[in-house]
């Protein structure tokens, strides 16, 4: 023991100069997440103190958002004391079993080793950015490669055309092509989050020779017709985009949508505009009813001024990073500084400080693909959170100035899959299904309930227990298929 105790005197330096380390690198992984958590909260307060200016609230919509922020600091700082506990009640735990294994001799690791392991994991956290930025190069589409094909362009969008990257498979002209909406504030490439991983939504249909295409939203900072959309202009200009992609390959084209996009695409069939170029709709984790998603529902109903920005062409548009924090105080008990960064110190350790690709690819997308949106597709999308759908199935937006009505997806015989993540706190299972009732016994809704969170699906479509482009027993213990799946069998059918 005395020799054990001598040696860890002899070590102090190294271990002294391990917890400084340790010390200096959890400043600056906690100052990283505090500034940019600072950032946005600073840019939504300079929001709200013009609005206020131009537009004071109410007293009653003032005592609202006291109430809600009181409610959000109370599970903020909740779920920070709970995280910090467990942390410490772990570290602790292996560092005295560290002490003693140096106390007493024992085979394991030292107080030295355990110091200088800690250290290193939280310098491999304070650094996590370099990956982040690294993975630039993977993450995403990259229009401007060969893989992908610009076919066709409107006022506000692009439309490209997803090619294979597996190799050996080509385009087929046999297969029904496909049409992807991504949702206006997360951006599209959520869509292709990892092609070169197998971790691709859009490469997942590519791969198989589906004839795939997506739908990108124009630059809002520099092109008016995206800053002025409405609406009915997206709905116009996706019937121009279907009519293409339908002139092509001469099928009619499935629309899918992810969240927000899912819902735009539900809206564009129900208007009956897309009928002679679209007869199929796939939605991914899609708002149907927004009132059941008590997170969003719940938050005080703010008039817009409190959500926008005007841009230099005088134009105003909802601000993304405001709306993008609206989405993080949803989970404000897993967002904050300290949170955040004790949850990559654990992914880091589990991970011998290798986590891979995934998670930098992840925190790129949360970090940098925050976009502003046309301020009356923000309005259309804030009532559906706010309004439910009727008793009837009438949807609580029009578009031509009409009545929307989920039935008539059964009356134009348009077949719907729709899946849902059974564990999704933003869009809920009962968010994702609320239309469902007004379909029953037509034999139109195709229902999946996926495995995990809200972008389980897009950031692994090929996992094992629920792969897109095949047969699995969904999260409810239903024999299911894959959204891919039921394209390629909606070809099939379409041919026999």
């Amino acid at each position: 023991m005395y020799k054990a105790m001598s040696n860890m005197l002899t070590d102090l330096p190294d271990i002294g100069t391990s917890w400084w380390r340790y010390y200096v690198a959890m400043m600056r992984a906690t100052n990283r997440e505090i500034m940019e958590f600072a950032d946005s909260n600073l840019i939504a307060a300079q929001i709200a103190l013009q609005a206020a200016k131009d537009n004071p609230m109410s007293a009653i919509e003032a005592l609202e958002v006291l109430e809600h922020n009181a409610a959000l600091l109370r599970k903020g700082t909740l779920g920070a004391q709970e995280k910090l506990v467990d942390f410490i009640k772990d570290t602790s735990r292996e560092g005295m079993e560290a002490y003693f294994n140096t106390l007493l001799s024992r085979e394991g690791e030292t107080v030295t080793g355990f110091v200088k392991r800690e250290a290193e994991i939280m310098e491999s956290v304070a650094n996590f950015n370099e990956q982040i930025e690294k993975i630039k190069d993977e993450f995403g589409f990259h229009f401007n490669t060969p893989h992908y094909k610009l076919v066709h362009e409107t006022d506000a969008f692009e439309l490209y055309q997803v090619l294979p990257v597996k190799s050996g498979v080509k385009v087929r002209d046999d297969l029904q092509p496909v049409l992807l909406i991504p949702p206006y504030m997360l951006g599209v490439h959520i869509l292709s989050f990892l092609p070169y991983e197998g971790k691709s939504y859009s490469h997942a249909f590519a791969n198989e020779g589906i004839p795939t295409y997506v739908r990108v939203v124009k630059d809002i900072m520099t092109n008016e017709a995206v800053q002025n959309a409405t609406p009915e202009d997206d709905c116009d200009q996706t019937l121009e985009l279907c009519t293409k992609i339908k002139d092509i390959h001469g099928k009619k084209v499935t629309l899918n949508g992810t969240c927000q996009g899912g819902y735009i695409a539900l809206m564009n069939i129900l208007s009956e505009k897309l009928t002679d170029v679209c007869d199929s709709l796939i939605t991914n984790v899609a708002p149907i009813d927004g009132t059941f998603s008590e997170a969003i529902s719940g938050m005080p109903n703010m008039h817009h001024d409190f959500v926008t920005t005007t841009l230099p062409s005088g134009n105003k548009v909802a601000n993304g990073y405001l709306l993008s924090l609206g989405m993080r105080f949803v989970a404000i008990d897993r967002e904050t500084p300290l949170v955040k960064v004790l949850d990559q110190v654990s992914l880091h350790r589990a991970t011998e400080m290798n986590p891979g690709k995934t998670p930098a690819a992840l925190f790129r997308w949360l970090l940098k693909e925050r976009v502003h949106l046309p301020l009356a597709i923000a309005n259309a999308s804030s009532k559906t959170f706010h309004e439910p759908i009727g008793d009837d199935g009438t949807l609580p937006v029009t578009l031509y100035g009409k009545p929307l009505n989920v039935k008539t997806l059964a009356d134009l015989k348009v077949p719907w899959y729709q899946d849902y993540a059974i564990k999704d706190d933003l869009v809920t299972p009962r968010c994702a299904t609320a239309a469902n009732r007004h379909l029953e016994g037509t034999g139109i809704v195709e229902s999946v309930a996926f495995h995990g969170g809200h972008v389980a699906i897009l950031t692994s479509p090929h996992s094992k227990r629920a792969p897109v482009n095949g047969e699995f027993k969904d999260a409810n213990g239903a024999m299911v298929r894959g959204p891919v799946k039921f394209q390629l069998d909606r070809s099939v059918a379409g041919s026999a």
